[in-house]
């Protein structure tokens, strides 16, 4: 299929989209101007949400949810010593899942496995190789690895992989927003700060680079998720930014945010049930997968959550829990001047408040409440019930 053309087509459809939808509904980002409420994509026009049907014929007919278990996986690799400690905290995590059967999607920042290829210390290149071969075991086992960045690629690790494979990078271009709501994270460094084409570039390059490193050719990379959950201050911005995930090759995206960064209406995702969407975004359809939001933010395995409340959906439908955890956490002498370094007995203590979840959703999935899945699975049950609905025709009124 031929590429779809450049910025003047996308700003058209860009224009078509948000003129029919201005038909019934006003632009979130003008009711949040006017105080009408936060800015919420779950509400743009091009963001369709819709709910996942229980299937009896299939084997997880007769649970109440999914549960999809995502970490952001953004280690410190500045030391061999670093990545022993990741590495370390990889094996327990791997015990957990093979223990409890319960996979755990990985949101991999790309940066975080350069310097397997372009460290100059020999000790600290083994061990980021030795880290690589880890996550290529835990998707052995199960497990599923998709794309993560906070801004753009590496400029080192981006020119070893241009000078391996050259990738054609379309043009596009928006006015800046004058306000930005969003942590100034992934959209933001990529998009504002150095353009569209650097913005896809990253997207493009790092999805291939996981491919190749973690999938060796067998399988792509589907999904990604934004640092910072920034995916611009506007519904255009959004756009614009599910456009660039389309041009890269991704299928979905797992993290959008309502509300303003750092004032009290932000947060991650939406309530169970209403979490997964459909995106229009350049020439083809994406899919939204966001996090669980439940009281002061997403859904995270160390904090006391009733997943069995969570997992109520209405009748005939299937909710999707999603967590998110960050394994780095556990990770020995990650510090900033903002969170000094934990000690053991905190690193332990966490240890063992994620091994309670696993426990917890271990007995709800055998209580037939909770079916645990990876991300990769779960995008494919969607696009089959999606394919299903388009051979059924209109859903019905309150279907």
């Amino acid at each position: 299929m031929e590429r779809f053309k450049g910025p003047t087509l996308f700003l058209i459809a860009l224009s078509l989209v948000l003129g029919a939808g201005a038909c019934s509904k006003q632009p979130a980002q003008n009711t949040a101007t006017h105080g009408a409420g936060p800015e919420n994509p779950f509400s743009y026009p091009f963001v369709k949400q819709f709910h996942l049907a229980r299937r009896a014929d299939k084997p997880y007919g007769s649970y109440k949810a999914f549960y999809l278990l995502t970490e952001d996986f953004e280690p410190e690799v500045s030391s061999a010593s670093d990545l022993e400690s990741i590495r370390d905290v990889l094996k327990f995590a791997s015990e957990l899942s093979s223990k409890h059967g319960i996979p755990w999607t990985h949101f991999v920042d790309a940066n975080a496995l350069a310097p397997a290829f372009l460290s100059n210390d020999p000790a600290t290149r083994q061990q980021c190789r030795s880290m690589i071969d880890d996550l290529a075991r835990m998707i052995g086992r199960g497990d599923d690895c998709q794309l993560h960045l906070h801004g753009l690629l590496d400029s080192a690790l981006l020119d070893y992989l241009k000078a391996e494979e050259k990738v054609h990078i379309k043009e596009s271009g928006l006015a800046e927003a004058q306000t930005y709501r969003q942590r100034k994270s992934f959209f933001f460094q990529s998009f504002y700060r150095r353009g569209y084409r650097d913005l896809v570039a990253s997207l493009t390059y790092g999805k291939r680079f996981l491919e190749k490193t973690l999938y060796p050719g067998k399988k792509q990379i589907l999904a990604f998720r934004p640092g910072g959950w920034d995916h611009g201050a506007t519904s255009q911005d959004t756009l614009l930014y599910f456009y660039a995930l389309s041009e890269s090759g991704l299928i979905a995206n797992s993290g959008l945010s309502t509300g303003t960064f750092g004032e009290a209406d932000f947060r991650v995702g939406n309530d169970p049930g209403h979490n997964i969407a459909t995106v229009l975004g350049g020439e083809h359809r994406l899919f939204e997968v966001s996090p669980t939001a439940g009281p002061g933010g997403y859904i995270n395995p160390v904090l006391p959550h009733d997943l069995n409340k969570l997992s109520n959906s209405a009748p005939g439908e299937m909710a999707v829990i999603v967590s998110v955890y960050h394994l780095g956490s556990l990770q020995k002498g990650q510090a900033s001047t903002e969170h000094p370094a934990k000690s053991d007995t905190q690193l332990q203590t966490e240890r063992d408040t994620l091994e309670n979840h696993f426990k917890t959703v271990a007995e709800l999935a055998a209580a037939k409440v909770v079916y645990p899945i990876t991300l990769r699975d779960l995008l494919e049950i969607i696009s089959q019930m999606q394919e299903a609905e388009a051979s059924a025709g209109p859903r019905q009124p309150g279907g």
